[in-house]
């Protein structure tokens, strides 16, 4: 009877020395973030960086590219082409993508430097930019197939269609308004525009449509992340894709887009739109952001953009951490097509 009585005891003593021993935790798997990307593909470069750079976080699971819609009307019509080249270029042709047909209401008749260039020399699948899905149908037929509260809007360029998107009406894809189908399947909009905490002048992206980036501002139901024009111009990023073959479409985009007497390949480019997607998939990073407390934005009817702070909004702005750096060494990685040094 003593044994027994010293079995069991010992059994007791052993089962509290394991409760208290660390329990491991098992990593949690990390879900891809889904991610629509709006972009004005046709002037500058640095949209075709930034799709480089979403391909390259879907293809180490950390986004999902449900969307590529555009947002300025392509003097070649051929926005769409270069976005669907560099799709293909990292294996997703089947990403749909889609066209607002009045593009942005300032009209913009420059010929983009490389837009005509990647669509004749590169695999894609896409017509020209008017007989392209309209941007409206395909924002709410993927938002409406998404789950409730998942996906991220990234916004690159003029608001024309986000404005289109909140005044939209019910159809065959929800019986909900723009407004509410914001409300259901968005989790957040990250957007490059503006200039913080105050702009001397009207940043390019509200320019394109003022209007919208007014009604965008004031009406959008959700929390906005915005990264302002001050954040992409203190990086210099794309001298890395002069090590990318010539089969690469954005380093051809780069090699094609003039700047500084020579082409954006020679001396990097300011990275506007490669930092908002890095923004959108991953998050405020400490290491590289500062970000303001909530607040709102307020754009004038020329695009002149202000900042202000108010505990009840959703509105935040952010800032680069220390010197640029790092972040840049970030871009330049990640649009070189699996670049693993970090």
């Amino acid at each position: 009877m003593k044994y027994i009585v010293q079995v069991c005891l010992l059994l007791v003593a052993t089962t509290f020395v394991n409760a208290a021993d660390p329990v491991p935790v098992m990593p949690v798997p990390v879900m891809p973030v889904p991610v629509i990307f709006d972009t004005d593909m046709a002037d500058d470069c640095d949209d075709a960086g930034a799709l480089a750079i979403l391909n390259e976080l879907a293809d180490r699971g950390e986004a999902k590219l449900l969307a590529v819609i555009t947002n300025r009307a392509d003097a070649a019509g051929l926005s769409a082409a270069a976005c669907d080249v560099i799709n293909t270029f990292y294996g997703r042709g089947d990403v749909p993508i889609a066209t607002d047909k009045d593009g942005a209401k300032v009209s913009w008749n420059h010929p983009s430097s490389y837009t005509p260039a990647l669509a004749k020399e590169f695999p894609h699948d896409y017509p020209n930019d008017q007989q392209c899905t309209d941007a409206l149908r395909l924002y709410r037929e993927t938002l409406a197939a998404a789950e409730d509260h998942s996906v991220v809007i990234c916004s690159v360029g003029a608001l024309s269609n986000l404005e289109d998107l909140l005044n939209s009406s019910a159809d065959q894809h929800s019986p909900l308004s723009g407004e509410e189908l914001i409300r259901a399947k968005v989790k957040q909009t990250v957007i490059m525009g503006g200039h913080f905490p105050r702009s001397a002048k009207p940043e390019t992206n509200l320019r394109l449509d003022p209007a919208a980036a007014v009604s965008v501002t004031n009406r959008w139901p959700g929390e906005i992340i915005w990264q302002g024009y001050e954040v992409g111009a203190a990086l210099r990023c794309g001298t890395s894709l002069q090590a990318c073959g010539a089969d690469n479409p954005v380093r051809r985009a780069f090699e094609l887009r003039p700047y500084l007497g020579g082409a954006a390949i020679d001396h990097g480019k300011p990275a506007h739109d490669q930092a908002a997607v890095l923004l959108a998939v991953r998050g405020v990073q400490d290491e590289y952001w500062t970000i303001s407390p909530p607040g709102r934005v307020i754009i004038d009817s020329d695009g002149h953009s202000e900042w202000r702070s108010d505990s009840k909004k959703r509105h935040r702005y952010v800032t680069i951490k220390g010197r640029p750096d790092s972040l840049e060494k970030l871009i330049d990685n990640l649009m070189v097509r699996n670049q693993v040094t970090e």
